[in-house]
């Protein structure tokens, strides 16, 4: 009978199917168990969270537009970055009235970014280098182009209300139709849109193209799980919620919104000139993301089950949660956290630093110490933090605080402790490209007109990666790209500043690599030296090296005596790790020491420096 088992009639030794089946698993299950006592933390905590913005990182069919495999082929250029986590923003079916925000079919990929096996092929490269991939997840609105919508304006079950309709309020003496409410879009005039077929307004929060999801409809709530589990059978690691507070609108439709008489706008058709309280953070809301998160959580795969059954939370390939919330009361945005007894997203993004610095000017070291401590006294109790610099709507770091100070707000954002989160380019501090109104495609610019465009376009910070000196920056082989590349790309690009001896990219990569060292992932931290002109901070943990980072934030030189300046028991000198690509004094080159009582900084300058001690510090 043994041999009958064991032995083929061939006589070669032979294991059973059924015997190879359980050791696959005895090591599978072994494997994970390791794995799994082994990690300590979510991923996500030592990761910097990379955002590409596909149609301007890297186009490789010539038609000037990035691609899935443009980001496919830079994905050394990831890894040797330092990056752990892409945020790629939308690459779903779009028309494209909204840079891809106006989503046609949500499982799926607009033929300009190619293929679902482009992304499979990206999330195979990407895994393969311990790259975790997070997809762009905008459930708030979609295309008026979407199937759901074209049936639901039919009136077909079940998709008639699956997107928010209203009845007019009455009539004009001129026979059209008055909407229900004042209410406004972001993008500017009425959200509400009327559509003679249904006899009806429909409600838009950004663009008239983007019909807004009615999520009081459960069935339509399924529909979005499902959009979620599709993505991550496919190997997605999370998503980014985008506009996430405005889920929700209140049930009573015909309430008007209050104006914002504090806001000092006087254009009554623009968004702010309005408050909010009917449209947004909405107690649903909650309901929702919280579904979502348990969905997430349970989430699992043939391979994994144990693992994630026995540490769902800690377990590596644990789905990340971040969601987009703008909200002026931090109350309002921490309130994504959740609890750990009632977690909801893993964090909301930051975007304090963003809010509340608008110019060079307005960056001094009390200012950011104000904000840091604001969003570490906020922050609910087991919580994790994390640090925004820039994004896809917001003018880039070097033109708006000042390109002086790309390396000391990437050492800032970088080495406190949370997950910071960088815009591509950030690395080499690109800088807004000059948009002609001709050449704008943002809608949010366009309609506001020739005049005023300027102020209100994100095509600026949208412009494509410059990655070398040839044409197009070496974005695109094509005969033109989809926005202007900027001007300065010639002497501002990645392959300069990777063979320079000293850039900004070479900083970057440095403080990605110093921020996985104990005394950064896990270390303790304080603030030795707060002024309008410097700030400073420590990193520590016992028996590991202790790191100074001290910023000059004024836009002048500026001579300091750190001892002056603090309590705490320094050290005569302290050794330079890495600095400013600005400073180009000996004194400060990395490597020698320099002395603590008169430390030079140019102005702008970021210092990295460890100390000769790693004590306690009180």
């Amino acid at each position: 009978m043994l041999k009958k088992m064991f032995f083929s009639p061939f006589g070669e030794t032979r294991t059973p199917y059924s015997v190879v089946r359980i050791m696959i698993v005895i090591v599978v299950i072994s494997y994970l168990l390791k794995h799994c006592k082994k990690e300590k933390r979510p991923w996500w905590k030592n990761s910097i969270v990379y955002q590409i913005y596909p149609r301007s990182f890297h186009d490789t069919n010539g038609d000037g537009t990035g691609d899935l495999k443009g980001i496919t082929a830079k994905a050394d250029y990831l890894y040797d970055l330092g990056v752990k986590t892409l945020w790629i923003s939308p690459f779903f079916t779009s028309p494209m009235a909204d840079s891809g925000y106006d989503i046609s079919n949500f499982v799926d990929v607009d033929p300009i970014f190619g293929s679902l096996a482009d992304l499979d092929e990206l999330l195979k490269t990407m895994h393969s280098k311990d790259i975790k991939v997070v997809l762009d997840f905008v459930p708030n609105h979609s295309s008026d182009e979407h199937e759901w919508f074209q049936r639901s304006l039919r009136r077909e079950e079940p998709f008639a209300d699956y997107y928010v309709w209203a009845d007019p309020k009455g009539f004009s003496d001129s026979g059209n139709p008055i909407p229900p409410n004042n209410w406004l879009s972001k993008f500017r005039g009425s959200a509400w849109e009327w559509r003679e077929e249904r006899g009806q307004f429909y409600y838009h929060q950004y663009h008239r193209k983007q019909p807004d999801l009615n999520y009081r409809n459960l069935r339509l709530q399924e529909e979005i799980k499902n959009v979620l589990k599709f993505w991550m059978d496919r190997g997605a690691d999370g998503f980014r919620v985008d506009a996430l507070k405005h889920l929700f609108e209140v049930e009573d439709l015909s309430l008007d919104e209050p104006v914002n008489e504090e806001a000092g706008v006087e254009d009554n058709l623009q968004y702010n000139y309005l408050k909010h309280p009917f449209t947004m953070n909405q107690p649903e809301t909650f309901e929702v993301v919280r579904d979502w998160r348990k969905m997430m959580n349970t989430y699992s795969d043939k391979w994994f089950t144990l693992c994630r059954d026995l540490t769902p939370p800690l377990a590596p390939w644990a789905r990340l949660l971040i969601v987009q919330v703008y909200n002026k009361d931090i109350q309002d945005v921490v309130k994504y956290y959740g609890s750990d007894t009632d977690p909801l997203a893993d964090f909301p993004f930051n975007f304090r630093i963003i809010k509340k610095l608008h110019n060079r000017s307005d960056v001094t070291g009390t200012r950011l110490m104000k904000i840091i401590d604001e969003w570490f006294d906020n922050l609910p109790e087991g919580k994790w933090p994390n640090w925004v610099l820039g994004s896809h709507d917001h003018s880039r770091v070097a033109s708006r605080l000042g390109a002086d100070l790309v390396d000391a707000l990437n050492m800032l954002t970088l080495l406190l402790p949370g997950t910071p989160v960088t815009y591509f380019g950030e690395e080499i501090g690109m800088q807004d490209t000059e948009i002609s109104w001709e050449d704008t495609k943002d809608p949010q610019g366009r309609n506001f007109g020739p005049d005023h465009y300027r102020k209100h376009s994100r095509d600026p910070c949208r412009t494509p990666m410059q990655w070398d000196a040839t044409a197009n920056a070496g974005f695109s082989k094509g005969p033109s790209t989809w926005l202007p590349v900027n001007d300065n790309y010639k002497t501002l690009n990645v392959k300069a500043q990777s063979e320079a001896r000293e850039s900004h990219l070479k900083v970057y990569k440095t403080l990605a690599r110093l921020r996985q060292e104990s005394s950064f992932a896990k270390g303790k931290l304080a603030f030795p030296v707060v002024t309008d002109e410097v700030l400073a901070f420590i990193r520590y943990l016992e028996d590991e090296p202790t790191y100074l980072v001290v910023l000059n934030l004024s836009e002048n030189d500026v001579v300091v005596d750190l001892h002056q300046h603090t309590n705490l028991e320094l050290p005569p000198d302290a050794s330079v790790i890495t600095r400013s690509v600005s400073d180009k004094s000996e004194e400060n080159s990395p490597g020698p020491k320099v002395s603590l009582s008169a430390l030079m900084l140019v102005k702008g300058e970021g210092l990295v420096l460890q100390l000769t001690f790693a004590k306690e510090i009180e």
